[in-house]
C-alpha cells in the first residue's frame, strides 16, 4: 500500500474516531433525526464501510455508498458507540438508489481519537440487496437482522 493510500485510511478512521470521541461527551438526544453530532458519525463512516466494501464478496465497483441515515445510537461505557442504520446506496450508470440495514460498532481505544476498533454489518441476507427502493418503508430496526450479507471488523 503506498503512503498517499495509508494517510487516507488514517485520516478518515481518525475523523471517525473524532466524531465518535465528541458524540459520546454530548448530551444525549432522544431525538436521532435531530442529532447533529450523530449525522457527523455517519458520514464520517461512509469512507470506510466504502473501503471495506471494496474488498472480495459481491460488492462490484459499480456500485457506491451514498449516504449512512441513522435509527438507533447507544453509548456503551464511554467509550463505544452502537447504532443502526440505513444506508443509501446506488449504481454507477442509473439514477436508482436503495436502502439496506447496518449495524455497527465504534471503540475508542486508551481515548485517543486516533485509535478505534469497529465491527460493521450491513445487508439483510435473507432478503438481498437492493430490494428497499430509497424513499419507501423499512422494517429495519424493528424487526432486526439476525443473517448479515457483509461484517467487517478491525
Amino acid at each position: 500500500m503506498s503512503s498517499i493510500t495509508d494517510r487516507r485510511n488514517f485520516d478518515f478512521r481518525a475523523r471517525l474516531a473524532d466524531a465518535v470521541q465528541k458524540w459520546l461527551l454530548q448530551e444525549p438526544n432522544d431525538r436521532i433525526s435531530e442529532d447533529d453530532q450523530l449525522r457527523v458519525v455517519c458520514d464520517r463512516l461512509v469512507p470506510l464501510l466504502s473501503e471495506e466494501l471494496k474488498g472480495p464478496g459481491g460488492w462490484d465497483r459499480y456500485r457506491w455508498v451514498d449516504a449512512i441515515s441513522p435509527c438507533t445510537a447507544n453509548g456503551v461505557s464511554g467509550s463505544e458507540l452502537k447504532f443502526c442504520g440505513l444506508v443509501i446506496w446506488g449504481t454507477r450508470g442509473t439514477t436508482k438508489e436503495w436502502i439496506d440495514p447496518l449495524w455497527a460498532s465504534i471503540r475508542l481505544l486508551d481515548r485517543s481519537p486516533n485509535f478505534l476498533e469497529y465491527e460493521l454489518r450491513f445487508g439483510n441476507a435473507n432478503k438481498g440487496l437492493g430490494k428497499c427502493p430509497y424513499g419507501t418503508p423499512q422494517d429495519f430496526p424493528y424487526v432486526p437482522v439476525t443473517d448479515w450479507i457483509f461484517t467487517f471488523a478491525s
